[in-house]
Formats: C-alpha cells, sequence, structure tokens
C-alpha cells in the first residue's frame, strides 16, 4: 500500500533526459505519494545551451528504431504497464487522479487545474524574457523578478486558499506544482524567494511542501544535473 493508502498501482517508468526539467513536477508527485517507479534518464551531454547542441546518442538511437513513435519522438514520456502516456501535464495530471491529489470533488478538481494553468502562462511569458537579446536581457531578468513576477504571483495568492494547501485539506497537484515552479524552475532561486514573499497563501503552500520529509528527502537524494 502506498502512503496515499492506494493498494495496487501498475509499474510506472518514468523517462525523461538526465536533468530536472519537464519531469521533475512528476518525480515529486511520485516523492510524495511513496509510489515506486523506474527513473529512466537518457544520458545527455551539453555542448552549448544557446544553440541547443547536446549529445544524446540513446536517446538519438532509440528515435531512429521507431521506439519513441507514441511519444512523438519526445520526452517526457510515462509508461504504465508498458502504455505510453505523452506530454508532461498529461502525465502530472494522470499522476495526480492516481494519487488522489486532484481534490475532493469536481469543483475542487477544475480549481487545482486553473492553478497549474496559471502556472503554465507565467511560464511562457518567462521565456520570452529569457530569449532577449544580449543587450537587453540583465534588464528584462531584473523587471521579470522585481516587477512581473511579484505582479502576477500577487494576482495568483487570490486563488489559492489559506491554510497551506491550494485547494481543500490536503496536498494537491496545485501545491505541488506551485512548489516546483518557485523553488526548482528558475536559476535565481534568491528573486524567485523574494517575489513570492509577501504572498501570504502561496507562501504557506510552498512552506507546507518543502517541509515534508517525502520531499526532503527527494530533494537530497535525486542525481546532480545541470537542469
Amino acid at each position: 500500500m502506498t502512503s496515499f493508502g492506494v493498494d495496487v498501482m501498475p509499474t510506472y517508468r518514468m523517462c525523461y533526459f538526465n536533468g530536472r526539467g519537464l519531469a521533475e513536477t512528476s518525480r515529486l508527485l511520485f516523492a510524495i505519494a511513496g509510489v515506486d517507479y523506474t527513473d529512466y534518464r537518457y544520458p545527455l551531454e551539453i555542448l552549448d545551451w544557446k544553440t541547443y547542441n547536446f549529445v544524446r546518442e540513446e536517446f538519438d538511437e532509440d528515435k531512429a528504431n521507431n521506439k519513441l513513435l507514441k511519444s512523438l519522438n519526445k520526452v517526457p514520456f510515462l509508461e504504465i504497464d508498458g502504455e505510453v502516456l505523452c506530454q508532461s501535464k498529461a502525465i502530472e495530471r494522470y499522476l495526480a487522479r492516481q494519487f488522489k491529489m486532484m481534490g475532493d470533488d469536481e469543483i475542487q478538481s477544475a480549481r487545482i487545474d486553473s492553478i497549474c494553468e496559471c502556472v503554465r502562462d507565467f511560464k511562457t511569458e518567462y521565456q520570452t524574457v529569457r530569449k532577449l537579446p544580449e543587450d537587453e536581457r540583465d534588464l528584462g531578468m531584473k523587471k521579470w523578478f522585481e516587477e512581473t513576477l511579484p505582479a502576477r504571483l500577487a494576482s495568483l495568492d487570490h486563488l489559492v486558499e489559506e491554510g497551506g494547501y491550494a485547494v481543500g485539506s490536503k496536498v494537491s497537484l496545485a501545491d505541488v506544482v506551485l512548489f516546483s515552479f518557485l523553488t526548482q524552475f528558475f536559476d535565481n532561486k534568491e528573486g524567485s524567494r523574494d517575489a513570492f514573499g509577501t504572498t501570504a497563501n502561496i507562501r504557506s503552500v510552498v512552506e507546507t511542501v518543502e517541509k515534508m520529509e517525502s520531499v526532503q528527502n527527494w530533494l537530497s537524494s535525486r542525481p546532480e544535473t545541470a537542469f
């Protein structure tokens, strides 16, 4: 039985590169739920981030041999008793439902989903800043962490409940997504923490998740990676 009271679980195999990236929220869900899975990581050598110049021989070989067709030749994907599920957000929602982390009713589920979609919008907006020309990027980053992100989070804080959980009275996908976004996503950890420092509800959610023993154990034991 898992820590979330589910008696029988499928055999899971999470496939991604050797990095946090698009798979880390799902890995956090596994950790919190106490569910065993295979954390398969394709080796990845980063030659140049700016030009996306990578060495990924094993991945390229599987792609050439048509082993990744059911994931559209992309990662991450999750194998569930051999069935392939692609798209990181679909994987996260599937796992959250399996682990009873999508709320107690359809309204809570929709509210959890809406918070996650807001975070996705914030990430998309941030990517436009990262792609600014070099002579504009420093100023753009400064504005993002000092003005834009605090404003976005202040607005989102109205959707997040008091008491340490974003929706309802137990941990949900929304809590994990907020924690992952604000503590794992950005290189500028200090800037991110400053940005949510005045958002009482979001800050409380982050503190709830980061105090969980399962999360602390995962963060201390996971592989050290470049991204």
